[in-house]
């Protein structure tokens, strides 16, 4: 049989088709198949190396971020117990007592672990005197049209007043009511645990305001219920007064420092700032840690504000400033860094008013920071802010702070910085120097 040349060119395009369709059918779709899963495994590869470098790049942050809230933790909980310990809390008492000079006893409730009760407050608006209407007739008439304007816009402000208060008053009662609802569904949601304990004392009228004075500037806090004394011929006066313990969990290692009972040594850790600071100095060097020598070296009892400038192997964060003498740390604000840390403050004045305000690139105090800030009252006649600095540890010690102060009062900022590195100075402080004072000691 003989084969055109036309077959022929049709056989081997025919030919060419079964080879091109099976190819395509048993090796090329394979082959596809596989790369999609190759390209679809390198996709997952990258974003998970991505979401790793992102996770390692992120670490110093995090951890900045944890020793900040580690440190807020701390100063807020500083003034509660670890633990409710009976007998700890016995010698306490016992040596309140003694150092005021009362006598006498304690006797306690069992330890309980419950919701902290909740006080309602109420806000009432009081209404004008009857009297107002002839007072304002009288400055009628003597006292001619400007004082008739000044008691009238009064009456005016006192109305606005107690339009506005009586609108507080309905938000107050309506959110306490809410808080009321919600303790009431789930009343056992925030328990602390506390202990209640009554305490008999006789001595002098002198001795129980000491001993009140003492309690109040106890390093942890006792809550006094209620006071009942009567007159006591003998010794000046006796009576009850009815205490509260609270306690809360730390979560650093106050905890086995507050149970020891070598009693002739002083355990605890140490509070950054305020009455009871311990000299920084004492701190070992390159450690990590800040162990602090009991008693303090330093009197802040002239301080308005306090700032400390730490290295990064702190286990507190290189930056703290805040309010002296705030037992519960609210006015704190933190950074954590290994190179130079800008902070600002600024202090302001309204008539005969004071304001502050701070910040670091990690918070701001008040939270409002486009306000005034937060009203104080300067303890003497300048305004001062002590700042406890550190020598570096060494070269790739970098912790720093530039510290810009705007003062728009009618006061002297006196600005004390002690401990600072002589040759590599941590603090720079920043404003116009005609009424800022800054002391290097």
């Amino acid at each position: 049989m003989k084969i055109s040349n036309k077959e022929k060119t049709m056989l081997c395009v025919l030919g060419s088709i079964i080879v091109g369709f099976l190819y395509y059918q048993f090796l090329y779709l394979s082959q596809t198949a596989q790369v999609e899963e190759k390209l679809k495994a390198e996709s997952e590869i990258k974003q998970k190396y991505e979401t790793t470098m992102n996770t390692i790049n992120s670490m110093e942050d995090k951890k900045t971020n944890v020793k900040i809230l580690n440190a807020k933790i701390s100063d807020e909980t500083v003034s509660f117990y670890p633990t409710i310990n009976e007998e700890k809390i016995i010698i306490e008492l016992d040596k309140l007592l003694k150092d005021s000079g009362l006598d006498g006893g304690a006797t306690f409730q069992s330890i309980v672990s419950n919701s902290v009760e909740n006080s309602k407050k109420e806000v009432k608006s009081l209404a004008d005197s009857s009297l107002q209407g002839i007072v304002d007739q009288y400055n009628q008439v003597f006292n001619g049209t400007e004082k008739t304007q000044q008691s009238n816009d009064k009456i005016v402000n006192n109305s606005t007043n107690s339009k506005t208060n009586n609108k507080d008053s309905n938000n107050t009662n309506g959110t306490s009511n809410a808080n009321n609802q919600n303790a009431s569904k789930d009343p056992k949601k925030n328990t602390v645990q506390y202990l209640k304990c009554e305490v008999k004392f006789e001595g002098k009228y002198e001795d129980l305001d000491k001993f009140l004075n003492s309690i109040g500037q106890n390093e942890k806090k006792i809550v006094i219920n209620s006071i009942k004394m009567s007159s006591d011929t003998s010794k000046g006066i006796n009576g009850t007064i009815d205490f509260e313990f609270y306690s809360i969990p730390k979560i650093d290692d106050e905890l086995e420092s507050y149970l020891k009972w070598d009693i002739d040594k002083t355990y605890g850790k140490a509070v950054p700032f305020g009455a009871g600071m311990a000299a920084s100095n004492a701190s070992a060097a390159g450690t990590g840690s800040d162990k602090v020598v009991s008693g303090a070296s330093k009197n802040t009892e002239q301080d308005d504000f306090i700032a400390s400038v730490k290295p990064i192997a702190s286990d507190l964060p290189t930056i703290m400033m805040g309010k002296a003498k705030d037992d519960l740390r609210t006015s704190y604000v933190y950074a954590d860094s290994n190179s130079m840390e800008q902070v600002e403050m600024i202090l302001s004045q309204d008539g005969d008013k004071y304001y502050y305000k701070y910040k670091t690139s990690k918070g701001t105090f008040p939270a409002d920071y486009n306000g005034l800030g937060t009203e104080f009252v300067p303890i003497s006649k300048n305004i001062v802010l002590d700042i406890v600095s550190r020598s570096r540890i060494d070269a790739n010690d970098n912790s720093a702070m530039k510290l810009k102060i705007v003062n728009k009062t009618d006061k002297l900022l006196d600005v004390n910085i002690s401990g600072d590195d002589s040759n590599n100075p941590r603090v720079t402080v920043e404003g116009d120097l005609s009424n800022i004072s800054v002391n290097n000691k």
